[in-house]
């Protein structure tokens, strides 16, 4: 089978638009030409990445990451290049199927593929038993809970027998032992057994979609057992690196601008019944960086709608306060008392979770709704403690009509006047001011210097070089050398480039170069703003100001060989060479 030639990758790349791909997992404001993105590639507040759909690229103005949409896919979802390029392929509906491709895990380290390959086999055989006999009465629960063949499908749910199937069909398969029980689902006891039992399966995936570990639900009385039985975290389930239904969210969060976290997978499904696809879990753990980081490659609005009861409320101010910590914008879905978004959804329909969806609380408004509920209110110590406590956070609100609004609500709350609280700001808010002016800043360098003329000529002339294969032959006949060398190495590879393409597509070009700082090297310099090439004039100029500068750094080269030479004849041939540089001056 042929291997992928250059033109098929540029067939590959140029059947999507870099914008698409890259909306698909960041949020896009348009600016002029170009979109910006919070970039994912570093902690980024302000969005400093810039994507050019007429150039097919990306760059980051803060931490310099660049490239084509192969390079921003490879990079974000962290997969080799040619796992990149196949996805692509089959965003822009290529065929590729007959080309020698690497193995589909090759990527994955030799140790972890048998636990991918294992959990895989898992979820097709528990997905086919859920069509026997055998679960039946599983599939009534099912039905009884109102998952349809489309609830069942989409999720991938299906069931765990109890005749030691996993195992049985392990061993057919010559998986090794070892392997078996660090997969997690096989027990390590006599010959081994299965760790799922007569129970309904939801499998859970990794960022990737890749099955990395199960859920399984007990679903008659009967069963003397906990109700949720978890994959235990093995070499690829880490709890606190895995949201339930995230490699399905991208789409839907994109859409709807924000997404939901819930606490277990049947609320994400209660919310998917009701046509509310924007969801996921956190699986009953606390939040984690782990989460934190996967969550700003989705979105940097939250919505957060966890149980009804005093735990999930808890839950909902602790995981509040880590969203807000980590810069994140969070507004609170609140569920009546004692109820989680399942029952909500059977109780009081479809129509009615909508509502509360499309009228969430503020962060601000659930807290003080919160330890309102939490605090005697008759006790004056208790009292003003809680008055303190929301006044420091009215004192960080930037929005002077958001805090009239919470000093008024606030007021009724509390007890306490108008005047009152609003020294409390005022007194908060000087004491940051305060705090902002103590704090020694580190003097920052001037990063912004011009250019110097040579450097300047040299942005300028490898500019037209990409824009004009004239340019590159020009340069190529006439000097053939740039000053500095990462000009020099990347004004060989556009003369070179041209030697094999017509035309020369930047985010073409950069593929071809695996230095990640040419690659940095050469986007900023497309990204100039350069007028027109109407002539050739101003090549010729930058032509001569660069021979310029290399006379003037040979002159010095032979002046310092000069001054420590003691040999009459070497000192001869150095004077004429300097003789002969300056009458090219």
């Amino acid at each position: 089978m042929p291997r992928l030639s250059p033109e098929k990758i540029t067939e590959i790349r140029q059947s999507v638009d870099i914008v698409d791909v890259i909306g698909t997992y960041l949020p896009l404001q348009k600016k002029g030409r170009n979109y910006l993105a919070l970039c994912p590639f570093h902690d980024d507040s302000n969005p400093s990445m810039s994507i050019s759909p007429e150039r097919q690229i990306y760059k980051c103005f803060v931490c310099d990451h660049a490239g084509n949409v192969f390079t921003f896919l490879k990079d974000y979802l962290k997969i080799p290049y040619i796992e990149a390029v196949k996805m692509v392929a089959q965003m822009g509906n290529v065929d590729i199927s007959q080309y020698n491709l690497e193995n589909r895990v090759k990527h994955v380290d030799e140790k972890l593929e048998p636990l991918f390959l294992m959990h895989e086999e898992a979820n097709k055989i528990y997905r086919h038993y859920l069509t026997t006999k055998l679960a039946l009465t599983a599939k009534e629960y099912l039905d009884k809970r109102q998952m349809d063949d489309e609830i069942i499908e989409t999720f991938e749910i299906g069931y765990a027998p109890s005749n030691q199937i996993l195992l049985k069909a392990f061993e057919k398969m010559n998986f090794d032992k070892v392997k078996m029980y660090e997969s997690g689902l096989i027990i390590e006891a006599g010959n081994g057994y299965d760790r799922f039992v007569d129970r309904i399966m939801f499998p859970l995936h990794d960022a990737l979609g890749r099955v990395v570990g199960f859920s399984g639900r007990i679903y008659q009385p009967s069963q003397n057992e906990s109700k949720y039985m978890n994959s235990p975290e093995s070499a690829i389930f880490i709890k606190g690196n895995t949201l339930y239904n995230y490699h399905r969210v991208g789409e839907a969060t994109r859409q709807a601008g924000y997404v939901i976290i819930t606490e277990g997978f049947m609320d994400v499904i209660a919310f998917y019944k009701a046509g509310i696809k924007n969801v996921l879990a956190i699986m009953g753990t606390a939040l984690t960086n782990g989460h934190i980081q996967l969550l700003k490659r989705l979105t940097r609005t939250i919505y957060l709608c966890l149980d009804g009861d005093r735990a999930g409320r808890n839950a909902t101010i602790k995981s509040m306060e880590i969203l807000l910590q980590a810069g994140f914008k969070v507004k609170v879905i609140a569920l009546p008392d004692g109820l989680d978004p399942d029952e909500f959804l059977n109780q009081q329909g479809q129509a009615a979770l909508q509502v509360l969806v499309n009228n969430p609380l503020s962060a601000l408004d659930f807290k003080m709704d919160y330890y309102y509920e939490m605090t005697n209110m008759n006790n004056y110590e208790d009292r003003k403690q809680y008055l303190e406590m929301i006044a420091r956070d009215i004192s960080n609100l930037d929005d002077i009509v958001d805090q009239d609004y919470y000093v008024q609500k606030l007021e009724k709350k509390s007890g306490f006047s108008k005047n009152i609280i609003e020294q409390l700001i005022y007194k908060n808010t000087m004491q940051i001011v305060n705090q902002v002016k103590q704090v020694n800043y580190p003097v920052k360098k001037q990063s912004t210097k011009l250019l110097d003329k040579y450097t300047q000529a040299q942005q300028d002339l490898l500019y037209y070089m990409m824009l004009d294969k004239n340019v590159a032959l020009k340069y190529e006949a006439k000097i053939g050398f740039m000053i500095e060398d990462n000009y020099r190495i990347i004004a060989s590879y556009i003369v070179d480039y041209y030697r094999q393409n017509p035309v020369l597509e930047i985010a073409d070009f950069i593929d071809s170069i695996e230095d990640e700082n040419l690659v940095q090297n050469i986007i900023e310099i497309s990204q100039l703003e350069l007028p027109e090439l109407k002539d050739y004039q101003a090549i010729d100029d930058y032509i001569k100001v660069i021979k310029e500068k290399t006379v003037i750094m040979r002159k010095k080269e032979l002046t310092d060989a000069l001054a420590n030479t003691f040999d009459p004849k070497q000192k001869a041939q150095i004077l004429k060479e300097i003789i002969a540089l300056k009458d090219k001056e």
